[in-house]
């Protein structure tokens, strides 16, 4: 039986383990990332070979969602193995601001689309997205470059794709 001191207990604190004939390994990012890939390639699998497969010249449903579930699965396991071989650095700090800001941009713009229109919408986007940056100022180069995007965005989504949306909404006409 194993007493277990206080140093090694330490190294278990600080989320490491020993794999492959006892050398450590510590789970950073690229472990997790990696391992979040293979599992959501396998439950995708897991669902996708429930559908017809087809042939080559003749697809079926499951055909695509199959090749594309695999390829997620081989790429989450040659994520894994590399950062098994490699010593990372241990799981970075979150990031709450950026965590809490981009996902409230996109309801924003999502709640914004209609009222202001598409170009304000993606302005606003831009702005709360890259406010989340500790480099972020806004000063003219930042409304300059947003203003450029949004206008890139608009004519690209509304002008050449046809997605029926308003330049500029209701409040703003």
């Amino acid at each position: 039986m194993h007493d277990l001191s206080f140093a090694s207990a330490q190294h278990i604190g600080r989320a490491s383990a020993s794999i492959l004939g006892g050398l450590p390994m510590r789970i950073g990012q690229d472990s997790i990332l990696g391992l979040f890939f293979a599992v959501t390639g396998c439950i995708a699998l897991w669902i996708s070979v429930q559908y017809p497969f087809g042939t080559a010249g003749r697809m079926g449903p499951g055909y695509f969602p199959v090749i594309v579930s695999s390829l997620l699965v081989l790429t989450g396991i040659g994520v894994l193995v590399r950062s098994i071989a490699a010593s990372g650095d241990a799981f970075p700090e979150i990031n709450w601001k950026a965590l809490i800001m981009v996902p409230a941009a996109v309801v924003v713009f999502g709640l914004a689309i209609e009222p202001l229109g598409f170009l304000p919408a993606v302005l606003l986007l831009l702005v709360l997205s890259a406010a989340t940056s500790i480099k972020f100022k806004l000063d003219w180069k930042a409304a300059l470059g947003a203003l450029v995007f949004a206008g890139l965005c608009t004519v690209l989504f509304i002008q050449l794709i046809g997605l029926p949306m308003p330049v500029l909404g209701t409040w703003l006409q």
